[in-house]
C-alpha cells in the first residue's frame, strides 16, 4: 500500500477516535461513583432525651452508608482515614464527634447547639472527585436531619396519640358536665321569663292606677273650677249688697219714715242674700271636701304604684338595663306623690277658709236679725246705729269679697299644680309603656337565649357520639412509625426527563464530535499543502487555486464527519435521526474547514496559531461542558461569536430532538460564518500573498520551523515600487532605507508598550482574583493585538527591504516584471533570497 494512502486513512480517523475514546470513557462516569473511597470516622458516644429516649445518630448514619452505594465508604478510625487521606488512597474523609447526638438533642430542652460534621477532601488527588464527594457529604447531611425529624416526629406522634387517649375522657366528663349546665341554665331562664311575666302584670296594674289618678286629677280640677266660679258670685253678691246698703244710707236720711220698712224689707232681701251666699258657700265647701278625698285617693294610688316599682327594683333577677328606666319612673312618682300631698295640703286650707267665710256671713246674717230686730224696738236708735251698723257691715262685705279672690288666686294655683301632675302622671304613663315594651323585647331575647341553649346542648351531645368521637379515635390511633417516615422524606419528587438522553457519553458526544471535526480540519491544513502547485497548468487564478484546495480539503472533511458520526452510532449514541445527525456532522465539518481554511490560505503559520487559539477559547466558551450561565462574564461575551456555539448546540439537536425552528437557527448561523470566512479567505488571499512570501522566508531564515513556498500573482515586487525606480534609483533606495528605519523604531515602541501592558494585566489579575476571567480575556486580546502591531509593522519593513533589490535591477528586468504582473500565479520559494521575473511566470490568466 502506498504510503500516501496510509497517511490518508490516518487523516480520517485519528480526528475520529479522539471523539469515540471519550464518548465511551464518559459513557456512564457517574454510574461508577461506588469506586470513589470515602473515610467515615464514627466517634458519637449517642444521647438521652426525655422526648425521644436514647439516640445514637452516628450508629444510624454508618448503618445507613453499609447500603449505600452511592460513594464506596470505608468505616475506619481516625488514624486509619487520616493516613489513608493524605496518601490518596480516600478521596475524603466525614468525622462524627463524640457530642454530635447530645448536640443534636439539645433542641429537645430548649438548646439550640448547632452539631458539626468535619469533612476533609484530598482536592489535589482529582478535580472532579471532590465535586461528587462533597455530594456525598451532603447526602449524609441530609441523611442526618433525616434521622433526627423521624426520631422527634415519632416521638412526638406516641406522645399526641397518648395524650389524645386522656383527652377522650376528659372530653366525655367535659360533655357531661356541659350537658347539666345547660340544662340548669334553661332553667333559669324558664324561671327568669316566669318572673318577667309578673313583672309584667303588675307594669299593667299601675298602669291602671296612673289612669285612675290622671281621671282623680281631672274631677278636682273641674272642681276647683266650679269653686271659682261660685267665689266670683261671692264677689258679685257682696258687691251688691254694699251697693244697696250705700242706696239705703242715702235714702235714710230723706225718708227715714219709710225706713222701718225699707230696714225689714233690707232685712230679709239681705237674710236672702246672706242665706243664698252661705249654701254657696257650704256647696263650694263640699265640693273642696270632695276634691280633698280624691286627692287624698290619688296619693294614695301614687304610694302603691310607688311600693310596686320598688318591689320590681328589689328584685334580684332584674338586669340593669331594665333597673334604671324602673329607678328614673320611682323618682317620677314620688315626685308626682309629693306634688299631690302639697294640692291636698292647698285643698285643706282653701276649705278652711271657706268655712271661715260662711262664719263671718253667718255672724253678718245675725247681726242683719239684730239690727232688724233693734229697728222693730227703736227706731230712733236705729237711726243712730245706722251710721255705726252699715260700714261695718260694708267692711264685712268687703273683707268676704277680699277672701273671696284670695280663695280664688289660691284656687288658680291649685289647678295649675294639678297640670303639672297631669303631665307628671303622662311622663310616669309614658316610662311604663316603654318599661313594658323593654320587658316584652327581654322576653323575647331570653325565649332566643333558652332555644340556643336546648340547641347548643344538642348539639354538644351529637357531636360527642359521632364526630368527636372519630377525630379522637384518629389521634389514639396514631403510627409514629409512618408518621416519622413521613417527616424524615415528605416530598417525593417524581422525576420526568424532557428532550431524555441514554447517556452522559451521548451528552457529551456533540462537544466532541465538534472538536473532532475541529481538528480533523486543521490536520488538513498541517498535513496537506495549502499552497497549490501550479506546475503544467496555465491561467491559474487567485480565486481558483482557492476554491481547487477547498474542494479537495472538503472531501476529506466530508469523510472524517461521516467516519465519527458512525463510529458514535455504533458505540451507541442516541439520535433522533441518524442520516439528520450524520448529515449535520458534515455541514459543521464544512463549516470549520472554511474557517479555518481562510485563516491558514491568508495569515500562513499566523492562522494556524489563531486556529489553535481559537479551539482552545471554545472548550470554555461554547457551553460544551458547562451552561454558559456558569462561565465568568468574559466567556459569556464572546459566546456568540464562537462556531463553537452553533455546531454543538445543532448535533443537540440531533441528539436530543427537535424543537421549532432551533435547528435551522443555529444552522444558518454557522453557514453565515463560513461563508464570510470563504469570501474573506478568497479576497484577502491575493492581498496578503507578499507577507506570506516574507514571513514564510524568515521562518526559512530560522532553520528550525518548516515553510513553505507561497503563490503570488507576480513577481513578489510592487509595481509603483517598480515604477519610481525607473524614474530615480537613488531617490528610490533613499527613500525604502528611511521607511525601513521608520517601522523598525515603531517596532521597538510597539513591543515594549506590549510588554508593559502584559506585566500590568498579570499583576491586575493577581490583585483582583475575582475579576480574573476579564483580565485573561483582555490579555489574550492585548497579546493577540500586539502580535498583530509586530507583525504587520515587520512585514512592512521587510517587505521595504525586498524592494532594495529593485534598485539593483536593470531596466529590462524592471520591464519584464512589470509584465509579470499581468500574469497568473506562480510559485516564490521560501529558501530563495532574490525574485526573478524569469522564474517559473505563468501566462496571464484569468483574474
Amino acid at each position: 500500500m502506498p504510503k500516501a494512502w496510509i497517511i490518508l486513512i490516518g487523516i480520517l480517523f485519528v480526528p475520529a477516535l479522539y471523539s469515540w475514546f471519550n464518548v465511551a470513557a464518559f459513557w456512564d462516569p457517574y454510574g461508577n461513583t461506588e469506586n470513589i473511597k470515602v473515610s467515615v470516622v464514627n466517634e458519637d458516644q449517642g444521647g438521652d432525651s426525655d422526648v425521644i429516649g436514647h439516640l445514637d445518630v452516628g450508629q444510624q448514619i454508618t448503618e445507613q452508608l453499609q447500603n449505600n452505594d452511592q460513594l464506596g465508604w470505608q468505616i475506619e478510625d481516625a488514624a486509619t482515614a487520616e493516613d489513608r487521606l493524605r496518601r490518596g488512597e480516600t478521596y475524603a474523609s466525614i468525622i462524627i464527634p463524640e457530642d454530635f447526638t447530645s448536640d443534636l438533642l439539645a433542641i429537645t430542652e430548649g438548646t439550640l447547639t448547632r452539631p458539626t460534621l468535619e469533612y476533609r477532601v484530598n482536592e489535589k488527588s482529582s478535580a472532579i472527585a471532590p465535586q461528587i464527594t462533597d455530594s456525598g457529604a451532603t447526602g449524609v447531611d441530609q441523611a442526618i436531619t433525616s434521622a433526627l425529624k423521624q426520631e422527634i416526629a415519632s416521638a412526638a406522634a406516641t406522645t399526641i396519640s397518648d395524650e389524645g387517649k386522656s383527652l377522650e375522657d376528659a372530653i366525655i366528663n367535659a360533655r357531661d358536665s356541659t350537658n347539666t349546665s345547660f340544662g340548669e341554665t334553661a332553667a333559669n331562664l324558664r324561671s327568669a321569663r316566669g318572673g318577667l311575666d309578673d313583672f309584667k302584670a303588675r307594669l299593667s296594674e299601675a298602669e291602671n292606677s296612673m289612669t285612675g289618678a290622671k281621671d282623680t286629677v281631672a274631677q278636682v280640677d273641674q272642681a276647683l273650677v266650679e269653686g271659682q266660679d261660685a267665689l266670683a258670685q261671692v264677689q258679685d253678691l257682696a258687691a251688691t249688697v254694699q251697693t244697696e246698703m250705700t242706696n239705703f244710707t242715702d235714702q235714710t236720711t230723706s225718708a227715714f219714715v219709710d225706713g222701718t220698712t225699707a230696714v225689714a224689707e233690707g232685712t230679709a232681701n239681705a237674710r236672702a242674700s246672706i242665706a243664698d251666699i252661705n249654701a254657696t258657700l257650704q256647696q263650694t265647701s263640699g265640693r273642696l271636701d270632695s276634691a280633698g278625698q280624691q286627692t287624698g285617693d290619688a296619693i294614695q294610688a301614687g304610694a302603691a304604684a310607688i311600693e310596686q316599682v320598688q318591689g320590681l327594683l328589689n328584685d334580684s333577677a332584674l338586669s340593669p338595663e331594665l333597673a334604671a328606666p324602673l329607678e328614673e319612673t320611682l323618682q317620677r312618682l314620688e315626685a308626682g306623690n309629693a306634688a299631690s300631698e302639697r294640692l291636698l295640703d292647698d285643698v285643706t286650707g282653701l276649705n278652711a277658709d271657706a268655712a271661715a267665710t260662711v262664719d263671718s256671713v253667718s255672724a253678718a246674717a245675725d247681726a242683719i236679725d239684730a239690727a232688724a230686730q233693734d229697728t222693730t224696738t227703736a227706731t230712733q236708735a236705729l237711726r243712730d246705729t245706722v251710721g255705726d251698723g252699715i260700714p261695718a257691715l260694708n267692711s264685712a262685705l268687703s273683707n268676704l269679697s277680699s277672701t273671696a279672690g284670695a280663695f280664688a288666686g289660691s284656687l288658680e294655683g291649685q289647678r295649675a299644680t294639678l297640670g303639672e301632675a297631669n303631665s307628671l302622671i303622662d311622663g310616669v304613663v309614658s316610662q311604663l309603656e316603654s318599661t313594658r315594651s323593654a320587658l316584652d323585647d327581654f322576653d323575647l331575647t331570653l325565649a332566643g337565649l333558652e332555644d340556643g341553649v336546648d340547641d347548643v346542648r344538642t348539639d354538644i351531645l351529637t357531636l360527642t357520639a359521632t364526630s368527636n368521637s372519630e377525630a379522637l379515635q384518629t389521634v389514639t390511633g396514631l403510627d409514629a412509625d409512618d408518621i416519622g417516615s413521613f417527616f424524615a422524606s415528605p416530598v417525593t419528587i417524581n422525576s420526568e426527563p424532557v428532550y431524555e438522553v441514554n447517556s452522559y457519553g451521548s451528552s457529551m458526544a456533540g462537544l466532541f464530535t465538534n472538536l473532532s471535526l475541529w481538528i480533523g480540519a486543521f490536520m488538513l491544513m498541517v498535513v496537506f499543502r495549502v499552497e497549490v502547485d501550479t506546475e503544467g497548468f496555465k491561467r491559474v487564478t487567485v480565486r481558483q487555486a482557492y476554491v481547487g484546495r477547498f474542494i479537495l480539503m472538503a472531501i476529506m472533511v466530508a469523510l472524517q464527519a461521516i467516519i465519527v458520526t458512525s463510529g458514535n452510532l455504533i458505540i451507541g449514541v442516541q439520535t433522533v435521526n441518524p442520516f439528520a445527525f450524520i448529515g449535520t456532522a458534515i455541514l459543521v465539518g464544512l463549516a470549520y474547514l472554511s474557517i479555518i481554511y481562510a485563516l491558514a490560505s491568508t495569515l500562513g503559520l499566523v492562522g494556524k496559531f489563531v486556529a489553535v487559539l481559537l479551539v482552545i477559547m471554545q472548550i470554555p466558551g461554547a457551553s460544551g461542558l458547562y451552561p454558559i450561565e456558569l462561565m465568568p462574564g468574559f466567556f459569556k461575551a464572546i459566546y456568540p461569536f464562537l462556531p463553537f456555539s452553533y455546531g454543538i448546540d445543532a448535533l443537540r439537536e440531533t441528539i436530543g430532538g427537535f424543537y421549532g425552528t432551533h435547528y435551522l437557527q443555529f444552522m444558518s448561523m454557522l453557514a453565515f460564518m463560513a461563508i464570510v470566512a470563504f469570501f474573506l479567505g478568497v479576497f484577502l488571499r491575493q492581498r496578503l500573498g507578499h507577507f506570506n512570501v516574507v514571513f514564510n522566508r524568515e521562518m526559512a531564515k530560522s532553520e528550525l520551523f518548516e515553510s513553505e513556498n507561497v503563490q503570488v500573482v507576480g513577481d513578489g515586487y510592487r509595481l509603483a515600487d517598480i515604477v519610481r525606480a525607473l524614474e530615480d534609483r537613488e531617490e528610490f533606495a533613499r527613500g525604502i532605507q528611511q521607511e525601513a528605519d521608520r517601522y523598525t523604531r515603531r517596532i521597538h515602541i510597539t513591543a515594549g508598550i506590549g510588554v508593559v501592558g502584559i506585566v500590568g494585566l498579570a499583576i491586575a489579575a493577581w490583585v483582583l482574583p475575582d475579576s480574573k476571567a476579564l483580565l485573561l480575556g483582555m490579555w489574550t486580546a492585548w497579546t493577540l493585538l500586539l502580535m498583530g502591531l509586530v507583525i504587520s509593522f515587520d512585514y512592512i519593513r521587510k517587505s521595504l527591504k525586498q524592494s532594495e533589490e529593485i534598485a539593483k535591477l536593470d531596466d529590462e528586468t524592471l520591464q519584464k516584471s512589470m509584465s509579470a504582473q499581468a500574469g497568473g500565479l506562480h510559485t516564490i520559494e521560501a529558501t530563495s533570497s532574490t525574485n526573478s521575473a524569469d522564474t517559473a511566470v505563468i501566462q496571464e490568466g484569468e483574474k
